[in-house]
């Protein structure tokens, strides 16, 4: 009889490839050395038998070497005795299969038990039960001990159990639980502890190529919760949040989608929600209502700010129009002012409003046409956006030097005037990202109150349409600068130290000619004047309340100096525009060149 095969059966020996022993150093050895020949991704049937039958040995190590103990002494016995008259040993052979059908068989070899007609209760030590009932009713007990107890607690001793050291019962097991993690209505804390204890939050290869379907669903259910949880944590982070988990319609909030601020940061979420966490927005929200939320801010376009700038502008142009007709000698009555007043604002609030709502849409099709020429044609300016700023500088410049002339007939009085007030619309529309909010009252009410002490009388005065344009522009210029306007224009940083210091010798040479009077003082208050604002390019400006007081005190004290030794300061009130410029721009220059290269000197004690 063959002790290693019956009837398609293998003996527990021949699975472990060893003799039989009841030491558990060379049961490990055994098993190390069919784990070579026998993988898991390979073979899963054999590498399951292998498993079983070594934890089976492993089990009943000491019983095996007692057999063995036993066996020897009946061996040693019958050789001494040699008795031939003894019957011969049945051929019971303990270490294979018993085949015998008339002989009892006991109830557990070291082998396979192989009693013909009904099944054994146990082969390889391990009960044949069905692993998909097993596993059902232990996850059925795990969810009602996790309702009562903590669900990591519960879920480790789950695993912990002997009964999960069958691979089929452990595989059904983890099948139940991907079932319940892709289905509605799962109990957060077991889900997590699934995720952490079977690993699943890193690798899930060896589920998906059997169910994938399954993991893709409790994937993105597990995503969705954890964006939904991100986001409920941080709900001060993201302004309009509230609006989106309260499930209301969007015109519940219609007074809050009035304001600017709030609908753009609205509008950032929304898109934040559909492109990065499209899992939450499946699972967790409702999809037709986000949508109309996505509808209605999109669609809003006209603001509160927008109803606020519309304002301004109207009172602004209506404030140009009176000083371009006071710089051409010209008086608005009441009823032309009230008139004036009320149409600019008129027509402030429609232009804003077509910009707003791009109506018509023929004319706005039209502008971006021509805009994607112009991109295309002189792709320059979009590359380098500082030099679009030129655009409203270089004029701008050309009309302060026409201030310096010592007269001005009619005709160019209100060409200046007007011409100050489009470059200051001009200088607002391409810095109007720059200029919002306090920052443009702020920069209004320094050019009116810079104008109200310009427009004095006599003729050295200038008028209120000069004098206010003139101011705003340069406030501009200087804000635009120190937001690093030269780099912005692609020109090259490594001549900036030389470009500063031929700036600081050609104003010390300018205000030396001033002083001096070797040259006609227009000529020198205008090269001074368009000097200064070149050196805002090379010195960005800081407009610190610590250190900008010098530029209120110094230059009116110097120039008042000056006065005193240059009539032809006096003379004009360009002239004291132009010097006062000029030394605040180099107090502003030095001031940085002490910060940029002082600190690195006295780094190294040159200083």
């Amino acid at each position: 009889m063959d002790g290693g095969m019956h009837n398609g059966q293998r003996s527990l020996w021949d699975i472990l490839g060893t003799e039989p022993t009841g030491d558990e150093r060379a049961l490990k050895r055994a098993y190390a050395k069919r784990l070579k020949v026998t993988r898991p991704e390979d073979d899963p049937a054999a590498f399951q038998e292998l498993r079983e039958a070594y934890e089976y040995a492993l089990r009943h190590a000491s019983h095996f070497a007692g057999e063995l103990s036993e066996a020897e002494s009946a061996g040693a016995e019958a050789e001494a005795l040699e008795t031939p008259e003894a019957p011969p040993m049945e051929p019971a052979d303990l270490w294979g299969v018993i085949d015998e059908a008339a002989q009892e068989a006991p109830a557990e070899l070291w082998g396979i038990i192989a009693q013909e007609p009904a099944p054994p209760p146990e082969q390889w030590g391990v009960v044949a039960i069905d692993p998909a009932q097993e596993a059902a009713s232990l996850w059925q007990g795990c969810q009602a001990l996790a309702r009562h107890a903590d669900a990591g607690e519960v879920l480790t001793r789950v695993l912990q159990d002997d009964t999960m050291l069958n691979l089929d019962v452990r595989e059904e097991f983890e099948l139940c639980a991907l079932r319940y993690c892709a289905s509605a209505g799962y109990d957060l804390s077991l889900r997590q502890a699934l995720f952490e204890l079977l690993g699943w939050d890193h690798d899930f290869s060896y589920l998906a190529r059997s169910h994938a379907d399954l993991v893709r669903s409790a994937v993105q259910r597990y995503r969705a919760d954890r964006s939904f949880a991100h986001f409920s944590d941080n709900r001060d982070s993201y302004p309009g949040l509230d609006c989106i988990m309260s499930q209301q319609s969007p015109s519940a909030y219609a007074r809050q989608l009035f304001d600017q601020k709030f609908t753009l940061q609205l509008r950032e979420l929304l898109h934040t929600i559909r492109w990065q966490h499209g899992e939450m927005l499946a699972y967790k929200l409702d999809t037709d209502l986000f949508e109309q939320w996505e509808h209605a801010v999109h669609a809003k376009r006209y603001f509160k700010q927008t109803a606020l700038a519309s304002g301004g502008l109207g009172f602004m142009l209506h404030f140009m129009l009176a000083g371009v007709l006071d710089a051409a000698g010209f008086k608005l009555g009441d009823t032309a002012a009230y008139a004036s007043l009320l149409g600019f604002q008129a027509f402030a609030f429609g232009l804003l409003a077509m910009h707003a709502l791009r109506w018509p849409a023929p004319l706005f099709t039209q502008l971006d046409t021509l805009q994607e020429a112009l991109q295309e044609r002189l792709p320059t300016l979009w590359q380098r956006p500082g030099l679009r700023q030129l655009g409203w500088i270089a004029p701008y410049l050309v009309l302060a030097l026409l201030l310096f002339l010592p007269e001005r007939g009619e005709t160019v009085r209100l060409v200046t005037a007007a011409g100050l007030c489009a470059s200051a619309l001009l200088a607002y529309a391409l810095n109007r990202q720059l200029l919002h909010g306090m920052l443009l009252f702020l920069c209004l009410g320094l050019s009116l109150f810079a104008a109200m002490f310009m427009s004095g009388k006599g003729p050295a005065a200038l008028a209120i349409g000069e004098a206010m344009p003139l101011m705003f522009c340069l406030a501009a210029l200087a804000l635009r600068s120190a937001t690093g306007l030269y780099g912005d224009c692609g020109w090259p940083e490594a001549l900036l130290p030389r470009l500063r210091a031929a700036w600081l010798v050609g104003c010390a040479g300018l205000l030396l000619q001033l002083y001096l009077q070797l040259l006609p003082a227009a000529f020198v208050g205008a090269a001074l004047y368009v000097w200064s604002c070149a050196g805002l390019l090379f010195s960005p400006s800081d407009f610190k309340w610590k250190t900008i007081w010098p530029v209120v005190l110094v230059p009116s004290i110097a120039t008042f100096v000056l006065a005193g030794q240059a009539p032809a300061i006096r003379a004009m009130q360009m002239m004291h525009n132009s010097v006062e410029l000029a030394l605040a721009v180099l107090y502003f220059t030095m001031c940085y060149i002490y910060k940029t290269y002082g600190k690195s000197f006295s780094k190294s004690g040159l200083s």
